[in-house]
């Protein structure tokens, strides 16, 4: 089953949304991770400047002032650390490198003089952020002095943590809100689509006869078409039927009359009108039949079958044929009333023919929508069931009728999809079974 208009919207919008601020977020992290990393930096830069502006030169050697110019330095386990390279070779470390165990890594030639070095460090206990500065020390000494200052990266981390927990928290609930906000403008913007589609149904089960008249300005083209298109199929349906109940009138009432006039004189010209007379039934049958409906009256086919039945009771009262009715309480069927009035009433006039005693009629709604017609007359040979639905074929040439009673009914089940086969029944007699499919024809 294919995805309707609102699941597509709905689906579409959150697959873009949803990359959209995953790519966002993603790109918001970076941009706070690379911040954090140059606020890092920049703290580790202003500790070098002033470790350099606290050095004194005592008799051609290089020491810092006794008041080192950031407290943490003096302190353990404070996080900051710092030591001076001269030459490449370790000359001093702060308190706090020294009492926290603070090993540098070697700074030979890392950068040229000038030149700030900022990098990572990962250890096994703590990763920290390491800044490198050479200078050329031309007072006093003529050596290279290499600045060193590090800190730990928990701290950095920490921020980066909890940023990143309030961004995708943040993206999460704004998404959330977003779906609730968009479900409900989806829903509410396709609300005339569904309130059309329910009115169609109401149409298709016969509970109303055309569409609402306002609509918004997007397919109220559509409604209107549609309308004019119900309305427009009604009405060459009633006048088609009235035509051909016309033609039907006019042809068959001259054939009655010259019928009548020639008596029993001339057999053959009799044979002939009795030909026309059932070619023109037979084919104005055919031409009158509507078939399964898009839109239509929703009726009982047990209130059919009951007054065919009735009917056929009475016709046949010097026979006394009993009839046996299995069939659900409720049978509704979606088509035109006046087609299976035609099919059940010849199945069932043939029945009531050929019968010795019993009519059967019953319903199979496991798989399908089933009928079944079975009497206990002599029934139909094998290699005659196919030829009594061909038109003007009969088994008893003696019995009245046209002989074109099945041929009908099995062009009308064909018309609305289902099918008719011929068999023997339990009681020896024939059985006739009308199959249709129940999700295009009933609804139940």
């Amino acid at each position: 089953m294919s995805l309707g208009i609102q699941n597509r919207l709905l689906i579409t919008t959150i697959i873009v949304l949803s990359t959209f601020l995953f790519m966002a977020g993603a790109v918001l992290d970076r941009s706070f991770q690379d911040s954090v990393n140059e606020g890092a930096r920049e703290q580790l830069r202003l500790v070098i400047f002033s470790l350099m502006g606290s050095i004194e030169e005592v008799e051609s050697d290089i020491k810092f002032s006794k008041e080192l110019p950031e407290p943490r330095l003096s302190r353990p386990d404070s996080g900051l650390y710092a030591a001076l390279l001269i030459d490449g070779s370790e000359v001093w470390k702060s308190p706090s490198a020294i009492t926290t165990g603070v090993i540098f890594p070697p700074m030979g030639g890392t950068s040229a003089p000038g030149d700030f070095n900022f990098f990572l460090l990962e250890q096994e206990k703590l990763n920290r952020f390491y800044l490198s500065y050479t200078v050329i020390w031309e007072e006093g000494i003529d050596s290279l002095l290499t600045f060193v200052v590090s800190t730990d990266q928990a701290p950095f981390a920490a921020q980066v943590e909890a940023f990143r927990k309030n961004l995708y928290l943040g993206l999460g609930t704004v998404t959330l809100m977003f779906i609730l906000a968009l479900y409900v403008a989806v829903r509410w913007s396709l609300y005339p689509l569904r309130i059309m589609a329910t009115e169609v149904k109401a149409m298709e089960q016969g509970k109303r006869e055309s569409l609402s008249l306002n609509w918004p300005a997007e397919i109220q083209g559509l409604a209107d078409n549609l309308r004019l298109f119900i309305s427009h199929e009604k009405t060459n349906k009633i006048r088609y039927r009235k035509a051909m109940e016309d033609l039907a009138h006019s042809l068959k009432t001259p054939l009655s009359v010259i019928r009548n006039d020639l008596g029993t004189n001339s057999q053959l010209m009799l044979q002939q009108i009795d030909q026309m007379q059932n070619s023109i039934s037979y084919q104005l049958s055919k031409a009158s039949a509507i078939g399964p409906l898009v839109v239509g009256n929703v009726f009982d086919l047990n209130a059919v079958l009951d007054r065919l039945l009735n009917a056929l009771q009475i016709a046949y009262s010097h026979r006394s044929i009993a009839v046996i009715r299995d069939l659900p309480k409720e049978l509704l069927v979606r088509a035109d009333e006046g087609d299976f009035m035609e099919i059940f009433g010849n199945v069932l006039d043939n029945g009531f023919k050929y019968t010795n005693s019993t009519i059967r009629v019953t319903a199979n709604l496991e798989n399908s929508f089933e009928i079944l017609i079975e009497d206990d007359g002599p029934g139909i040979p094998l290699h005659m069931r196919n030829a009594v639905i061909r038109r003007g074929s009969r088994v008893d040439e003696m019995a009245p009728g046209e002989g074109i009673g099945l041929s009908i009914v099995s062009e009308l089940v064909s018309l609305y999809g289902g099918d008719l086969s011929i068999s023997d029944s339990s009681t020896g007699g024939t059985l006739i079974k009308l199959c249709f499919p129940r999700f295009a024809t009933f609804d139940r």
